[in-house]
């Protein structure tokens, strides 16, 4: 009983802690990614995506220098932050309904931006 204890303690403040390697086995938890690109190819590229999968933009909002899109297409949605870590590398973090189409948004710009 101790064991499973100490478990789920560590695990309990792990996430109180936001310890990020944790967030990667939970369902709708997304998927980030830094691309050596600027942000002027990377923001393109997602909306490309986008649009090729039938997914409509639902809107553009700014978080300070951060961009979020949201997007939709019947019962799948998406919300893709971009951040600019500098002049030439943007982190991309892509959270959607499903972890499939949250995936699939990713794997598909990574080949339109030549990294995949």
């Amino acid at each position: 009983m101790r064991p499973a204890r100490i478990f789920a303690f560590g695990l309990v403040l792990s996430l109180v802690a936001g310890c990020a390697s944790f967030a990667p086995g939970f369902p709708g938890s997304g998927l980030t990614r830094t691309f050596e690109a600027p942000m002027g190819r990377v923001k393109p590229a997602f909306v490309t995506t986008l649009s090729q999968m039938g997914m409509q933009i639902s809107a553009i909002e700014l978080r300070g220098k951060n961009e979020v899109l949201r997007a939709r297409k019947g019962d799948r949605s998406a919300d893709i932050e971009l951040e600019p870590q500098n002049a030439n590398s943007t982190r991309v973090h892509v959270k959607a309904s499903d972890d499939a189409t949250a995936s699939q948004i990713m794997r598909e710009t990574e080949k339109r931006l030549g990294a995949g």
